[in-house]
């Protein structure tokens, strides 16, 4: 039986897409117009100043995580090319992808529960873990998970760039070149973790955000495209089964 597992990766996108979108622009912006958080000065003021809208990126970024894994998963599964190699990278793939996905949970449920719940019932005793984990202080715990997390993600998507071999150049460059940039983000971080909260940091999250969300929609679109092969091999049949008819 020949599973294609297309549908997979197309899902596995859309959701991601979706993830991406609205953890990333759409949430930015509704969190800045709706209820602002200030720049980090203590646990207090960001207690002060918290309100729960501010949570939409993690609960959206759940859909980006589940998008993500089913993606990669799809590509594992539908490859069917005789390439042992590239198919344990994509095996490696789906494996460092779990790993991601664990490791970014941990900042997601972290922030809509644990930070939450220290913010609404906020004393000053909180303050060592508010200052900790909450990921309005670019010093926190969280933010150099966040960024490694991603960079493992980075490793996955560079494993799953010889999907595209002889398919895609341009995705299999995009998924190259966020394999390398997140993880010199996550070693920068080492020098200074705070760099993701500065100007540059804005502006490369966004630009980063713009990268995966090109490369879902070409991922999506790729998913979709019908194999020459499989179509040519289906017209084949159907002309040899109509002589068979017509000699009949």
């Amino acid at each position: 039986m020949n599973n294609d597992f297309s549908k997979l990766i197309s899902l596995g996108a859309l959701v991601a897409l979706g993830g991406y979108v609205l953890s990333g622009p759409v949430a930015f912006l509704l969190v800045n117009t709706i209820s602002p958080q200030p720049a980090w000065v203590s646990p207090a003021v960001f207690a002060h100043h918290y309100s729960v809208i501010q949570d939409l990126p993690f609960y959206f970024g759940f859909f980006l995580l589940g998008g993500m894994l089913m993606l990669v998963a799809g590509h594992y599964l539908n490859y069917k090319e005789g390439n042992t190699m590239t198919k344990f990278h994509l095996l490696v793939s789906l494996g460092w992808t779990i790993v991601f996905c664990g490791l970014i949970s941990f900042n997601y449920i972290g922030q809509t529960t644990f930070v939450h719940n220290l913010a609404v019932h906020y004393r000053p005793e909180y303050d060592s873990a508010i200052a900790m984990f909450s990921m309005s202080n670019p010093m926190s715990f969280c933010w150099a998970n966040e960024m490694w997390g991603y960079a493992i993600l980075g490793i996955a998507t560079l494993l799953m760039a010889g999907y595209y071999r002889n398919k895609s150049n341009v995705i299999r460059g995009l998924l190259i070149a966020n394999g390398v940039i997140s993880m010199m983000s996550a070693l920068w971080t080492i020098v200074d973790v705070s760099w993701v909260m500065s100007p540059f940091g804005l502006v490369a999250y966004f630009t980063w955000n713009v990268l995966m969300i090109l490369m879902m929609i070409l991922i999506y679109k790729h998913s979709k495209i019908v194999p020459v092969r499989n179509t040519n091999n289906h017209r084949q049949f159907s002309h040899i089964r109509q002589s068979m008819s017509n000699s009949l």
